[in-house]
């Protein structure tokens, strides 16, 4: 039998272990040690086989003031004398610790370090037979398996120079009509607002069960978005109430041209679908308790959102964004402060803030803090 180690514990774990017990060693436990996982792998060859293990452990302090180290967790596989890969307690190749340092014991010196998430059992087997020889052949090779018709220099030209992660790769490629029209969309520069559009248009399109083209034009991008966001919705806010929130109503007198009040739960849930944002996810709860309002605010072909708190005595300005979480324009913003100003001199000079409200339950009166919609 031969074992041979790639990777060894840290040096200050060896110095500690070495350490005599008592009061100075124990100061370093409490210090440096007692949170630390450290980690070993090995290579042990028996009989034809091969196997791979790695290994995380900790430090313990027993009760006599003396140390001892407790295995946390334990990974490996065996390559047996055919070259068939069997991976312990049945994880994936990939998820098994320490493996680039494997590659290079075994003179994988040509493998990507990017291309770790693709090596399948059946990649690492063709791998070791000498079957897989390049980066190129990996990306053939899972492609095939996961049945991804796209050109393989495309492919590896995304992994090795974006950050995007498998998942994500094979998400967005599920909804795809072209996957190599994707991945040059995916390496060309684009502003965040069309990334989020596109993000947005992922989920939807998995949910619809269609397939994205892009090579839309930004155009017809914005259009299929519009109809698929509709369409969605409108399911969704069929099981929604349509009833007037309790206390939302009596703010309606003071609303001006280009703001509209959001008075019921589909008014705010079609805000937050159609703004892109998280006003009915995050303010919902204090809209229906009173504490809080929302207008759907249009200044020429701006748009936005404006979110008011509302007090026992006066309301405030809270925040007022455009779609995506945007910001708006200084017309807009001195729009909607203004409005503001004068809602609080009018409910006010009214007192309509006093008004009993029919099925109105207060929880608390604290001020809603500014977090983006």
């Amino acid at each position: 039998m031969e074992t041979t180690y790639i990777v060894l514990p840290q040096q200050e774990f060896k110095d500690f272990m070495a350490m005599p017990d008592g009061l100075v060693k124990n100061i370093k436990f409490y210090n440096d040690i007692q949170n630390r996982a450290f980690s070993e792998a090995s290579i042990t060859k028996k009989n034809g086989c091969i196997y791979y293990a790695a290994n995380t452990f900790k430090v313990v302090k027993s009760t006599k003031s003396s140390y001892y180290v407790r295995r946390t967790t334990k990974d490996g596989f065996t390559i047996n004398e055919k070259g068939k890969v069997s991976v312990w307690f049945n994880k994936s190749i990939f998820q098994v610790p320490h493996i680039m340092q494997l590659f290079k014991h075994l003179n994988f010196n040509w493998f990507s370090e990017k291309l770790y998430p693709f090596v399948t059992k059946t990649i690492f087997e063709k791998m070791i037979a000498g079957k897989i020889t390049n980066n190129t052949d990996v990306a053939k090779a899972y492609m095939k398996a996961m049945r991804i018709n796209c050109s393989p220099s495309l492919f590896l030209q995304l992994f090795e120079t974006t950050t995007i992660s498998k998942q994500e790769f094979l998400r967005e490629a599920s909804v795809a009509k072209d996957i190599n029209h994707l991945i040059e969309y995916l390496l060309s520069p684009n502003d965040g607002r069309s990334r989020l559009l596109i993000d947005d248009m992922i989920k939807e399109a998995q949910i619809l069960e269609r397939k994205i083209d892009f090579k839309w034009s930004s155009k017809r991008l914005t259009e299929e978005h519009k109809a698929w966001t509709e369409q969605i919705m409108q399911v969704e806010i069929d099981a929604l109430d349509n009833e007037p929130i309790p206390g939302v109503e009596r703010f309606e007198r003071y609303t001006p041209d280009g703001f509209k009040l959001l008075k019921t739960q589909k008014d705010v849930f079609y805000e937050g679908k159609t703004m892109k944002h998280c006003v009915y996810t995050a303010y919902w709860s204090s809209i229906k308790n009173n504490s809080y309002i929302a207008y759907h605010v249009t200044n020429g072909d701006e748009e936005a959102t404006l979110g008011v708190n509302v007090y026992d005595d006066k309301v405030m300005y809270n925040q007022c964004y455009s779609r995506y979480n945007g910001p708006i324009s200084s017309k807009m913003q001195m729009k909607v402060k203004s409005f503001v100003e004068e809602l609080n001199e009018q409910v006010q000079r009214d007192g309509i803030l006093k008004e009993p409200i029919d099925q109105y339950v207060q929880i608390e009166n604290n001020i809603v803090n500014e977090l983006p919609f």
